[in-house]
């Protein structure tokens, strides 16, 4: 890190380079413009009457954040009425404890940027302009005025830098400002023609989506050995440029707000196949990597794209990376079960297949789309609706298939449910015509859509599940102790369960202790993960959301504690769980229930699904003994074992080094634990600053220690 980085670190964890929004007054005559008009008018005027974030020790500039006076960017929507009127009702606000609005993430295409600019954006506005009538040509027209808008605003970008180079008396500082007013006047109305000229240009595009940078390391490459080839650029000086770029997405967050420590703010993605099927992990994917874990900094987030070529050198040297940064930042995804799904099942051509990053907490997404579902539901649910409210159906039921039956029936039931809402959501949702995104969005300008309205064609809509480990449990105590060993009769599991198990202490102390749970590896624990996964599969193929994309599941809770909010309003489930207890999220498992160590846990998840169907926002957390990772024998045989993972299908995995004990002193008394670091769902932030329920959960995760 150069004395340069050093200065703008000190400023970006101060708070200092927060671009505030500058307020801007509108003449009151708009009311009476048609809505594209007033809508595209407002938005450039306060472009145009921001003001550039600039220090001397800058080389970047551009950003600016919308106040909700105008309709603003995809991710944080302010503005977009559509969005406002579901999330006062819906937003974190449970269904009939079954389904609920939740945020919504994208990426844009920055290819398009690097390889044609603003200008040739414009020119294919121009050229869709002439092929629509009526509201697609009105909006089109308005999507130009926000382009036009975009140069005008690097213009005074460019004039600020300029200006304030007269003020530096530092001579290395005042040409770097007078190196960005002059690539100001180029870019982003022009491809970039160097690597600074990229860097600038993804970040001047990222105010218009400050969401994830996609797959930084593959459209950046050829700029950057380019000009290593050529002798114009040095590995330090991208070095510099990369956490420039870093620092200023960590600051797009309010230095005062919550999610400052937090990595799903923006996350993008190194590695993976690129659209000739080799592996695109490089050089360059190292650098981006090194540059960003040399900064003391939370965001953004990387997940590292593993594939069958990787190669064993490669994984371990990103595993070995990851075990020292400790502000956790990077997660682990498989390629080879990825887009095998998102061709064979969604149908992606491989070339776009392969374009996928994963952003937020988990989401997956591809290059100009969103991430296709708005939902989290509660997929545990049917458990307590067979036990509490249709006992006499199951009751009935001679044998496990025919228990199972009546269990998928009320599932797939719920997860039509599910999946209605969803349709919902996203057409209340597609009210709002977004314009500050959509021209680096994919099917917008040719289509004439807005990004709310799906004019992506590769787009996976996953919506969320939460519950999947519960309801996988609790089948496998009712064929274990009701139909396999006879433990007990059903009419006396369902008057526990009513009971909440008052009364049957003793038979719930058997459960918890015998109960062949999920993540042991056995085959009847594996038998029912991989049908209820199947039944799943099955149910959804060939099913589309609103927009037409096929639908995955996931199964993480990102920043908010849905499992936490769903299991408060539950009875009591066959899995030992009682009535109020959270329940499960992702594949993990809790309470020790997987005993027979981390192999045999990585083996049950690699194994539970080999159709895919949580190829959508899918997690999976490890929280293992710190020797396993300081210790480089053991550290050895750990990558071995995630390398195994892989290849045998598991699709994600995130790492937590730390003891139960010392949670449970963080708990206590969080001032002496201040810096304590875990992963999450799909980010990770410091231990102290997470709410009760959510510390909780984590303290009752499994830790492995073989």
């Amino acid at each position: 890190m150069n004395d340069r980085i050093k200065h703008l670190l000190e400023l970006t964890l101060n708070g200092e380079n927060y671009a505030h929004p500058n307020p801007t007054e509108f003449d009151r005559e708009d009311v009476f413009l048609p809505k594209f008009e007033k809508e595209s008018k407002q938005l450039c005027e306060y472009i145009l009457n921001q003001k550039p974030i600039i220090s001397k020790y800058s080389l970047m500039t551009g950003f600016f954040n919308t106040d909700g006076s105008v309709v603003g960017d995809m991710f944080r929507r302010k503005g977009h009425k559509g969005w406002q009127s579901i999330s006062r009702e819906f937003y974190c606000q449970p269904l009939n404890n079954l389904v609920t609005l939740e945020w919504q993430h994208a990426t844009a295409d920055y290819t398009k940027a690097l390889s044609i600019g603003l200008n040739g954006i414009l020119k294919e506005v121009d050229e869709s302009i002439e092929k629509f009538d009526g509201e697609k040509k009105d909006y089109l027209i308005a999507l130009k005025k926000v382009g036009e808008t975009l140069i005008a605003w690097s213009r005074i970008c460019s004039d600020k830098a300029s200006e304030f180079a007269k003020t530096v008396q530092e001579q290395e500082y005042r040409q770097n400002l007078e190196k960005l007013a002059k690539t100001l006047q180029r870019i982003p109305e022009n491809p970039p023609q160097n690597f600074y000229e990229a860097v600038l240009t993804v970040y001047f595009w990222f105010a218009t989506d400050p969401d994830s940078l996609g797959t930084l390391d593959r459209y950046l490459a050829p700029f950057y050995f380019a000009d290593i080839e050529k002798g114009t650029l040095t590995k330090e000086e991208a070095t510099a440029y990369l956490q420039e770029l870093f620092l200023m997405v960590q600051i797009a967050t309010p230095h005062n707000d919550k999610r400052f420590t937090r990595g799903g703010e923006s996350h993008f993605c190194v590695g993976g196949y690129l659209e000739n099927g080799e592996d695109g992990f490089s050089e360059f994917s190292k650098l981006i990597i090194e540059s960003l874990l040399d900064l003391p900094t939370w965001i953004p987030q990387v997940t590292f794209r593993w594939t069958k070529k990787t190669g064993r050198e490669n994984f371990y040297w990103v595993m070995d990376k990851e075990r020292k940064d400790p502000n956790k930042r990077i997660a682990f995804q498989n390629d080879d079960k990825r887009i095998k799904c998102y061709t064979e099942y969604c149908g992606f051509r491989y070339e776009d297949a392969v374009k996928y990053t994963t952003l937020g907490c988990n989401e997956p997404s591809f290059a100009g789309g969103p991430a296709g579902a708005t939902t989290k539901g509660n997929i545990a649910k049917c458990i307590e609706t067979l036990f509490h409210k249709k006992s006499n159906d199951i009751e009935k039921a001679k044998t496990f298939d025919d228990f199972y039956k009546i269990f998928e029936q009320e599932m797939t039931s719920d997860l039509a449910t599910i999946i209605a809402y969803d349709r919902k959501f996203i057409s209340k949702r597609a009210e709002d015509f977004n314009y500050l995104s959509a021209l680096l969005f994919k099917g917008c300008v040719e289509k004439g859509l807005s990004p709310t309205q799906g004019a992506s064609d590769t787009v996976v809509s996953s919506p969320i599940l939460m519950g999947a480990t519960t309801a996988i449990d609790s089948l496998i105590i009712v064929k274990q102790f009701v139909y396999d060993e006879k433990i007990v009769p059903m009419p006396t599991l369902i008057e526990a369960l009513k009971n909440n198990w008052e009364g049957h202490e003793e038979l719930r102390a058997q459960i918890k202790k015998k109960g062949d749970f999920f993540g042991n590896d056995t085959p009847r624990s594996n038998e029912i993960a991989q049908r209820f996964y199947a039944s799943i599969y099955h149910f959804l193929k060939g099913k589309k959301n609103l927009f037409g994309y096929p639908i995955l599941i996931g199964d993480l809770f990102g920043y908010n504690q849905h499992h936490v909010w769903y299991g408060a309003n539950m009875q009591a489930t066959p899995d030992g769980r009682k009535k109020g207890d959270s329940v499960s999220f992702g594949l993990q498992q809790t309470l020790g229930r997987d005993r027979d160590g981390l192999t045999s846990y990585l083996l049950s998840i690699a194994k539970a699904d080999p159709n895919g169907i949580c190829c959508g926002s899918t997690v999976t957390n490890v929280t293992i003994e710190e020797e396993l990772v300081r210790n480089d024998d053991n550290f050895d045989k750990l990558v071995s074992l995630f390398e195994t993972y892989f290849n045998l299908g598991g699709v994600h995995f995130q790492l937590t080094y730390v003891s139960k004990e010392d949670l449970i002193k963080a708990k206590e008394t969080p001032d002496d634990y201040k810096n304590l670091r875990v992963r999450v769902s799909g980010f990770s932030d410091y231990f102290v600053r997470l709410n009760s329920d959510i510390q909780d959960g984590i303290i009752d995760r499994t830790q492995h220690s073989k």
